[in-house]
């Protein structure tokens, strides 16, 4: 059996019964958008714009107390959650936003050179969000997928609850974790070796 980072993220959606998830598509979060489209627990609702996405996610803890989730794609497809965010911060409403990157290898966000010289996609979206969110991060190896996830959810509904950002690499949503079977190992079960 392969499970790529995409799959576990959706996983880790259903496990903590976060069923609503609120998107626009775009190419840097397709894998994403697929393993949600194949799973028989979650649900996916496509918005015109991202704000309105962030503000769905906003107002699913206001009217049931369950955490929201977005999904968004690179660039100005993650900027523009951030009137949400900012709406979730102030109001201390925990919210999962999920962005997809591009690829660690074409991008420049690790190499020193400056993201203007290749274009807007790989806007980076972490350090712009850390002042109104709990936590952000960008996760550069699928190993720290389930440890970042989770780490984010905990943050985001403890203490002063308020949203986080976990931003995933188009790499890393389609790499593939190593499986082992042991009932020992994380993941509840799924043999997934760390």
């Amino acid at each position: 059996m392969k499970l790529t980072g995409a799959d576990y993220i959706v996983q880790f959606l259903e496990q903590k019964k976060l069923e609503k998830v609120f998107l626009v598509t775009g190419g840097a979060c397709a894998f994403i958008v697929d393993s949600i489209a194949r799973s028989e627990k979650l649900k996916y609702f496509c918005f015109h714009h991202e704000q309105s996405a962030a503000m769905a996610a906003d107002a699913v803890w206001r009217v049931s107390g369950k955490v929201g989730v977005t999904l968004s794609t690179s660039g100005p497809g993650a900027t523009n959650l951030i009137t949400g965010i900012a709406c979730s911060f102030f109001d201390s409403i925990p919210a999962i936003h999920i962005t997809g990157q591009i690829n660690l290898k074409d991008s420049s966000l690790h190499n020193g050179a400056k993201p203007r010289q290749k274009g807007f996609q790989e806007t980076n979206i972490v350090d712009m969000v850390k002042p109104i969110t709990k936590y952000s991060v960008l996760v550069t190896d699928i190993n720290s997928l389930p440890d970042e996830l989770e780490k984010a959810y905990n943050i985001a509904t403890t203490g002063r609850m308020g949203p986080v950002l976990v931003d995933v690499p188009m790499n890393v949503q389609k790499e593939t974790f190593k499986l082992v079977n042991s009932p020992s190992c994380r993941c509840s079960g799924t043999g997934l070796a760390a």
